[in-house]
């Protein structure tokens, strides 16, 4: 009996081992799915605008996005401005990961949502679209 007691105590401490390797490799990978999505934010805002186009003096042209647009770049505050968060909660049995990036940019929001003189310029959907198959390639390989 004793054999049989040591045989499972062993598999226990092997399973789990491999799941706190798991945890690990989850967790490392989590910094590698934001960097993504903190790219698909770069990209998704700085694509030139289709709309009304602004005379500025000295800095030239600027091109507004269309209503529904991702907003199109004028001094690249917002789409240099994000905040990374990667948090990891629980151990043992496994750990659920959280991603995400925040815009420190006090206007995110009126551009996300639009106002009563300026409809919305949503952007967030945008990032997580194209920032998902690659997250997705980044996690499927946690082995």
């Amino acid at each position: 009996m004793s054999s049989v007691n040591a045989t499972i105590r062993a598999l226990e401490a092997e399973v789990h081992d491999e799941v706190q390797s798991l945890n690990q490799q989850a967790r490392s990978r989590a910094f590698r799915a934001v960097n993504a999505m903190q790219g698909a934010a770069y990209d998704v805002l700085g694509q030139d605008g289709t709309g009304r186009v602004y005379r500025r003096g000295a800095k030239g042209v600027h091109t507004a996005s269309a209503p529904g647009a991702a907003p199109a770049p004028d001094t690249g505050n917002l789409r240099r401005n994000w905040r990374r968060f990667v948090l990891a909660e629980g151990s043992g049995k496994g750990v659920r990961i959280v991603c995400r990036i925040k815009s420190d940019m006090p206007y995110a929001s009126i551009l996300e949502n639009g106002t009563a003189r300026m409809k919305a310029r949503p952007f967030r959907q945008r990032i997580v679209d194209q920032a998902k198959p690659e997250i997705v390639r980044i996690f499927e390989e946690v082995r």
